[in-house]
């Protein structure tokens, strides 16, 4: 829904992608989701009924971000340190998810103003 109703340039909603982006990295980096706190048995039994919705929402947050498309830009440097936090997650699939947005993020920088000043800065 947030695709066809406020992604396209007549109705883009900066402010509702980026409480979008806030959230979802909120609802991944929240202590009761951080499973390798937990006993083997707790961590078993979360897995075995719900996955990892880390890893979910991780994907979730890495598609919406290529859905942007030319949009992307108006997110950088803001998501630079939200993002990053999600590479902190010990969780091996969620970071080889959200690497590379880093580059992505590299890349629209660049072609928007041939620098990497901002990226860097906040990274």
């Amino acid at each position: 829904m947030l695709n066809k109703k406020f992604l396209d340039q007549t109705n883009f909603e900066l402010q509702l992608w980026n409480n979008y982006f806030h959230l979802a990295v909120a609802f991944l980096t929240q202590e009761s989701l951080q499973l390798e706190n937990f006993s083997s048995a707790k961590r078993a039994k979360i897995l075995n009924k719900y996955g990892d919705m880390r890893r979910q929402i991780g994907f979730e947050i890495r598609d919406m971000w290529y859905n942007l498309g030319q949009h992307k830009i108006k997110f950088i440097p803001e998501m630079v340190g939200p993002i990053l936090e999600m590479t902190l997650i010990p969780e091996t699939e969620l970071r080889k998810a959200t690497i590379p947005i880093f580059f992505d993020m590299m890349q629209c920088e660049f072609h928007s103003t041939r620098s990497f000043q901002r990226v860097s800065r906040e990274l």
